[in-house]
């Protein structure tokens, strides 16, 4: 059985992430997607989610690309995938230049990694600024 494994915080449920997870699901037979904690997604996003990890937990169980999900407490480890016997680690090209994180760097190195094209137009901090800036004019 091939093992497939994604993160991300999956705030504000769009087409973009349905696109992730469907296209990561070809990749293998059972696909893990790491749900990203409220208290990570605000280390590195700079704000917590606008839906709470009880949330988001429950509209990812419901999708049908997921087999499973898991608690994501801190940026995926080489430890963290050998324990789920992971084969390939999916990700959004947004993340494809990223040097900043060295686990990152060793599965592109060792080609566990592949990168999925990341729509910019439909990203949860652009749905969030609109939403902003539409309530700001009324």
């Amino acid at each position: 059985m091939r093992i497939i494994y994604t993160t991300g915080v999956f705030d504000l449920l769009h087409p973009g992430h349905i696109n992730i997870l469907k296209q990561a699901k070809k990749l293998g037979d059972y696909l893990i997607v790491g749900l990203v904690t409220d208290e990570l997604a605000k280390k590195y996003k700079g704000t917590y989610p606008i839906l709470s990890y009880k949330q988001r937990l429950a509209v990812l169980k419901a999708i049908k690309y997921v087999d499973k999900v898991i608690k994501q407490s801190k940026l995926v480890t080489e430890t963290q995938l050998a324990a789920l016997k992971v084969d390939l680690y999916v990700k959004g090209t947004d993340w494809k230049n990223r040097t900043d994180i060295p686990e990152l760097n060793w599965l592109k190195k060792n080609k566990k990694v592949k990168f999925i094209p990341y729509k910019k137009e439909l990203s949860t901090t652009k749905i969030k600024n609109k939403i902003v800036k539409e309530w700001k004019l009324k």
